[in-house]
């Protein structure tokens, strides 16, 4: 009863539908159609990095067994992305980065700038000379829709580097393995990396 009036359920029945609806329509926009072209830039202001990348990593870190650098490095950055979340990981043949926190600021002339911290935990194999560390990266992201990242980063090692991508694929990996069979690398960087090192193992990490 509300002053006198009895109150019937079928009263509340078109509010819960209104916002049934409206939940439908927010995780279908959170999960798939914040990606539609037609959004994208004057609604959306968030560019759409979902998939593998593979990744050219040049690094001024010198191997503490040689005391020198090491030559251009392939990654893969795995990218899960929805309208109101990001998670990108970062896989080597010896570590893998995973970010603490992340930003996409948009400029007024319309381009985006990817802002982030990491965490980089290399195998247990290389942590006598590779330790747990963090640091920061910056991407700009180039093209409508996304055509390459690039971009530097810097680590509490001091030690930088700068990153470019190389291919996209649509498809999320879990390993490094995985993202290779995926995306080779290209045959240059795979030259450039033997020659480097004299093998494919070593140095490997956003270090």
């Amino acid at each position: 009863m509300f002053e006198g009036v009895a109150v019937n359920g079928s009263w509340f029945r078109p509010f819960s539908t209104v916002v049934g609806s409206l939940l439908l329509l927010l995780v279908a926009f959170d999960l798939w159609a914040w990606r539609l072209r037609i959004l994208s830039g004057w609604f959306v202001p968030r560019p759409d990095l979902r998939g593998t990348w593979c990744v050219e990593l040049q690094s001024d870190w010198k191997d503490p067994s040689t005391n020198k650098m090491v030559g251009p490095r392939t990654a893969y950055l795995v990218v899960r992305q929805t309208f109101s979340t990001l998670s990108i990981r970062m896989l080597t043949a010896e570590s893998a980065s995973e970010l603490v926190a992340a930003e996409i600021n948009k400029s007024v002339d319309g381009t985006y700038r990817l802002a982030a911290v990491y965490r980089n935990e290399p195998k247990l194999s290389v942590r006598d000379r590779s330790p747990i560390h963090y640091g920061a990266i910056v991407f700009d992201v180039q093209g409508e829709p996304v055509k390459e990242l690039a971009g530097h980063y810097w680590t509490d090692r001091n030690s930088r580097g700068e990153l470019r991508t190389l291919a996209r694929h649509d498809s999320i990996v879990g390993s490094f393995s995985e993202a290779q069979d995926l995306l080779p690398p290209e045959p240059a960087t795979t030259s450039a990396t033997k020659s480097a090192s004299g093998s494919s193992g070593t140095g490997e990490k956003l270090s």
